[in-house]
């Protein structure tokens, strides 16, 4: 072929042409290797979504294939889709210059190396899939883990239904469809010691790849569910022995699902379309849009399957909209993609649009409190509303670019940040960063001073709940009017917190602090515990590794918890 002939970056090029990047952006990402020295975690999260909505997850390679007007293909040899393994760059080029997908093996190799030729340290893991009894005792999957400067994140475009951005090791994202965390799991044995959880958001339906035809499962993972647990020290080679076990034991007749039927499935912006044996559905949000009967009509399934595969070429999913960056600073890839602060406001701005929906390129982390009580809980939920004292479409306070900034980052769950705090100008027109920290709310405490401000801070909701332990980011807003201040500076400062929550977004509990004693510990658990949906976390963590209790229901703590009921 004369692919072979072609350089690495050629190739790479050719790939995110694929993934929907024009000619002169695929070039430029190549040339500047963006995600050299663990930087550009949004860049990798598009193009973890793109490789979502491009690529379909599809097994036909191992089934028989119907060819209009021909004998039906037959599948490939397992020798043969061993064999890829070896020499990867096969692999890399059946994608670069096709139209097919695969399965995870098929997938998440080639983007683990398009990630490392732009400069990502990136890791191949083994992963055990969760089934109703436990997890498989095999791992027949397999998942990428980037290395970043702020840590490791979880990326599987290669999963049956898969998470749509890098998922943080340490913490937990929602992305448009539903939230996910990863999690450690003390019981594991064999180095599969953390766990992929996801809980579907209310708008959204499970693809159930294990049974595309049981429409009763749609509302499966309504609840915090485990995906799979995966070895996260792993750094396999391509032709890793356990990844070719992994393949073939994924290829062996009547050994997993993938042998029993073909399928393909594809993801669009809200939703997802599947082509089983039976029938072709397509899904957006928690509605069933479309479906059409193919069981036993050989020209109908060829019909659906040639136009899921068309669907990029056709009708492709929308491309980011071109920004500066709004951190001043310049970057190889100005204009290709927009600052963390736009995407944030973005987010925001549709959040309104409709009860508990989750916009798709979402920034919040998931968790208690992130969607629970019919996404009433969901940070940002709800109509913006005006301050009395405030003009309709006048900003009432000056707020610096730099404040938004810092925020962004204490949101960013991979970012050390962990607060800001942000004082008035000395004209008072204006508010201007105080300071920033990752020391938790112990340092946060000692910028409290005589003078009125405005801050927030970042802290966890625990679970530890048997072997497993979960960590889920909660934000709290700070509106700091100390007893000592006058009351007219008091009754001015309130007229502005329309406009500095527009900075200080996406929070969870809204905080007046008068002095320390409402900085509490026990008095935040309260007013957190009351915040969350139904899901309470049984601890807290304010400051790094500390752990404070807080067992809502009674069920005990750890491998002593009992499970979770509502309290009666």
């Amino acid at each position: 072929m004369v692919s072979t002939l072609l350089s690495n970056a050629a190739v790479a090029a050719a790939y995110l042409r694929r993934l929907g990047f024009a000619e002169k952006e695929a070039v430029k990402l190549v040339e500047s290797r963006p995600l050299k020295g663990g930087q550009n975690k949004q860049v990798l999260s598009d193009l973890v979504s793109r490789h979502v909505l491009r690529i379909p997850f599809e097994n036909l390679e191992q089934h028989p294939l119907p060819t209009p007007g021909a004998a039906a293909t037959e599948p490939t040899p397992v020798e043969e889709r061993l064999g890829r393994l070896a020499t990867i760059r096969s692999c890399v080029e059946r994608l670069a210059f096709g139209v097919r997908g695969g399965v995870c093996f098929d997938l998440n190799l080639p983007f683990a190396w398009l990630l490392r030729e732009l400069g990502a340290s990136a890791r191949i893991a083994m992963a055990q899939v969760a089934t109703a009894e436990g997890f498989d005792s095999e791992a027949t999957h397999c998942v990428i883990i980037v290395d970043l400067e702020n840590g490791p994140v979880l990326v599987d475009p290669g999963f049956g239904d898969p998470p749509r951005m890098a998922v943080p090791m340490d913490g937990g994202l929602q992305d448009s469809l539903a939230s996910y965390e990863v999690c450690d799991d003390q019981t594991n044995e064999n180095g599969f010691s953390k766990v992929l959880k996801r809980r579907r958001d209310a708008q959204s339906l499970s693809r159930h790849i294990q049974d595309l035809d049981d429409s009763a499962l749609d509302k499966t993972e309504s609840d915090w569910t485990p995906l799979y647990a995966f070895r996260p020290a792993d750094d396999l080679q391509y032709d890793n022995q356990e990844l070719k076990a992994g393949l073939e034991r994924v290829l062996t007749p009547g050994a997993t699902l993938f042998s029993a039927k073909k399928f393909v499935c594809l993801g669009t912006a809200e939703g997802y379309v599947v082509l089983s044996e039976k029938r072709l559905r397509r899904v957006e949000g928690s509605a069933v849009v479309e479906e059409v009967t193919v069981e036993g009509d050989e020209a109908a399934w060829q019909d659906c399957a040639g136009r899921i595969f068309g669907m990029p070429l056709l009708s492709p999913p929308p491309a980011l909209k071109a920004k500066e960056p709004e951190n001043g600073r310049s970057s190889a890839l100005t204009g290709a993609y927009p600052g963390k602060m736009s995407a944030s406001r973005a987010v925001a701005t549709a959040s309104t649009k409709g009860l508990g929906t989750i916009d798709a390129k979402s920034l919040a982390v998931g968790g208690a409190g992130a969607g629970g009580g019919l996404g009433l809980n969901k940070p940002g939920f709800g109509l913006k509303v005006q301050h009395f004292a405030g003009s309709a479409g006048k900003k009432t306070i000056d707020i610096g670019q730099e404040i938004q900034a810092a925020w962004q980052s204490v949101v960013d769950d991979s970012d050390p940040t962990m607060w800001i705090y942000c004082t008035y100008t000395s004209d008072g027109k204006g508010l201007e960063l105080a300071g920033k920290g990752s020391d938790g709310l112990k340092e946060f405490k000692e910028q409290c001073g005589d003078n009125i401000a405005w801050g927030g801070f970042r802290c966890y909701g625990v679970d530890k709940r048997g072997g497993l332990v979960c960590k889920r980011p909660k934000f709290v807003f700070v509106q700091h009017k100390p007893e000592s201040a006058s009351a007219i500076k008091k009754a001015k400062q309130g007229s502005h917190k329309g406009d500095v929550k527009e900075a200080i977004h996406s929070t969870h509990l809204d905080l007046t602090v008068e002095n320390l004693d409402d900085l509490d510990e026990q008095v935040l658990i309260t007013k957190l515990q009351a915040a969350t949906g139904a899901h309470k976390p049984n601890g807290y963590e304010f400051n790094d590794g500390e752990f404070v209790e807080a067992d809502f229901y009674g069920l005990g703590i750890g491998k002593q918890c009992k499970g979770e009921t509502s309290k009666s």
